[in-house]
This record gives structure tokens, sequence and C-alpha cells, in this order.
């Protein structure tokens, strides 16, 4: 993930976005919106397509990573949430937020005061943050210990630590990284 962002930043397509969905927030309160359907995968993938074409029809290259993730505990949100990362002019930023918040149900709601802040929900159940640094470096968190590289199993060497979980259960696929920036497009770009 990393190195994908990395290379959207060389293609002219920097991550610098990044839409949080506490998607079990969403089912809980059985929102009108893509998690009506009911197993969060589905609500994911129809989520990400959503974005993706609304991104592309705009003229936008879908430079973009993303990741599952589960918080457990006594946390006020918990259950399975998503960080997508992506490509977005900031002349965009505010007719995202307002797509958003009719994909998902829940209205947008007054920022944080945080810098970093674009946009958030009303009720916390979604928030848009400018990303400064890596979006790979924290998303790693989530990914597996290993990899497979030449049909074996290695160490996952792109894998962060200093951002600590993301393992939690997850039905579906984990992560994911789109075709403009994946590894594939970097080799045949001769980039890597």
């Amino acid at each position: 993930m990393v190195t994908a962002v990395r290379f959207a930043s060389h293609i002219r397509s920097p991550i610098t976005t990044m839409l949080t969905i506490n998607a079990a927030h969403l089912q809980r309160i059985d929102s009108d919106s893509v998690f009506h359907i009911g197993h969060l995968w589905d609500g994911y993938r129809k989520l990400l397509e959503l974005l993706r074409h609304w991104i592309t029809s705009r003229g936008i290259t879908w430079s973009c990573i993303w990741v599952r993730e589960y918080t457990g505990g006594k946390n006020e949100h918990h259950g399975e949430h998503w960080h997508i990362a992506f490509h977005l002019p900031p002349r965009l930023q505010s007719d995202l937020a307002a797509q958003v918040a009719i994909w998902t149900g829940e209205e947008v709601g007054k920022p944080d005061g945080k810098k970093k802040c674009i946009a958030r929900s009303v009720h916390g159940a979604w928030y848009i943050n400018r990303r400064n640094d890596n979006a790979g470096d924290y998303l790693g968190k989530a990914t597996p210990k290993t990899r497979s590289r030449y049909n074996r199993q290695v160490p996952n060497d792109l894998r962060t630590t200093r951002h600590y979980g993301g393992e939690g259960r997850i039905e579906g696929k984990r992560f994911g990284i789109s075709r403009a920036i994946n590894d594939a497009e970097q080799e045949r770009l001769g980039w890597q």
C-alpha cells in the first residue's frame, strides 16, 4: 500500500483524501442507504463502486487504496469500519461530502475543528479528511502479516506495526488497491 500511494503521486493522482465509514453503526441504526442490504461486504462493494463511478465520471483517475477493519471492546463505535483513501481534487470535496451524506443516509454535520477535517456526518457515521502523509502507512496496519510471492508465503515487508491493530474479524476481502496504481500497472510503466 505504501508503494501504491507513492506511485499514485508519480502518475499525478496523489492520494490526499480519506473517507472513513463506520459501517456497523450505519447498519445498527438501519440506515436507509447502501448498508440496508444486510451483509457489510455487499454494502462495502456497492459503496466502493458508487464512489469509483462518482470520481471517474468527473474525469479523475481512480487512484485508491482501502481497508476494512473491526474495532472491538467497549469502543462507542465498535464493529466494522472502512478506510478508503483516494485522489480527489480540493474543488470536489464539498460535493463529495454531500454525496456521501446521500449514500449513507446521514447528513453532513459541523466540522470537528481539526485542520485535517474536510467534512463529517452529524452522528459520526462517516468522516472525510485530508491525508498529508502516506495513507498506505496508516492503512497498512490491516494488511496480513504474510503475503503470497511466487506461490509461497513470505513476510509482508510493507506491513506497518506503528499504528497497531486492524485485524479483527472481517467477512469478505480485507483490503485492496485500484488497478491504476496496483503492482501490474507499476510494472507496466517500469516504476518498480
